[in-house]
């Protein structure tokens, strides 16, 4: 055993597999919070996906369109016209006259008056009128498309929640197992450690327990990654708390 071999013991000692750093967020979560967590049924991922903003989308989308569907059922006003017209005021004439034997003379006359006028005319463009109910239904058949893609968006989001709600379901199954493999291997080098410094064992020996114990921790940090990445993205894809941190 060299000097380097005896200097890494001696730092597997005095550093062990959990530190006592402060950590926040996803990273702060202990091998006893995965082992309580419970997943959520599909049917409540399925119903809470809804709360997406692209329902919002098409939602608005849909009501914008049945708004244009009204107007197009109501086109047919635009064929009659309705006018009218007032008048009031002053009306006044003024007139002259002369002749050989009569000098030029002025005449004024003037009244008040008033003056209205109300009518209503039809207009009827054939191809406009024709064509009204092609695209009553052209405005239906762009509400109903909106729907079905609403519907389609939604099957798709389903599948995403299944790939990840079973990927979730597996990493969370395999790190339960990590964890009693890890707990095993700490509490293993804790026996070792009290050997060693009862110099009962080797460094070599203590070193190889050590490296278990890193193997152990390193497959479990790797399913626990994966199965936080896991966990949310279903809170993305779901709109559903399922991590409390």
């Amino acid at each position: 055993m060299n000097k380097l071999s005896g200097y890494l013991c001696w730092l597997w000692i005095f550093f062990p597999a959990f530190s006592g750093m402060a950590q926040t967020g996803i990273e702060s979560l202990s091998p006893s919070d995965y082992l309580n967590l419970r997943l959520p049924s599909l049917e409540v991922l399925f119903e809470n996906a809804k709360n997406s903003a692209a329902v919002d989308f098409y939602q608005v989308r849909m009501e914008e369109q049945a708004s244009a569907l009204k107007t197009e059922k109501r086109s047919w006003l635009k064929y009659f016209r309705v006018h009218s017209s007032y008048q009031w005021g002053l009306m006044g004439i003024n007139t002259s006259f002369s002749d050989t034997d009569t000098p030029l003379f002025y005449q004024y006359s003037g009244s008040r008056q008033n003056w209205y006028n109300i009518g209503a005319s039809i207009s009827v463009p054939f191809d406009d009128f024709f064509d009204r109910k092609n695209r009553i239904t052209r405005q239906q058949l762009k509400t109903k498309a909106t729907q079905v893609e609403m519907e389609k968006w939604h099957d798709e989001q389903k599948l995403r929640i299944i790939e990840m709600y079973t990927k979730a379901v597996k990493e969370l199954s395999v790190l339960r197992l990590k964890a009693e493999s890890l707990s095993f291997a700490n509490a293993q080098f804790e026996l070792a450690k009290q050997d060693f410094m009862n110099g009962n064992i080797q460094a070599g020996e203590l070193s190889q327990i050590k490296s278990i114990q890193m193997n152990a921790l390193e497959s479990y940090e790797q399913t626990r990654s994966e199965l936080n990445k896991a966990l949310l993205q279903l809170e993305v894809l779901s709109k559903t708390k399922i991590l409390n941190r």
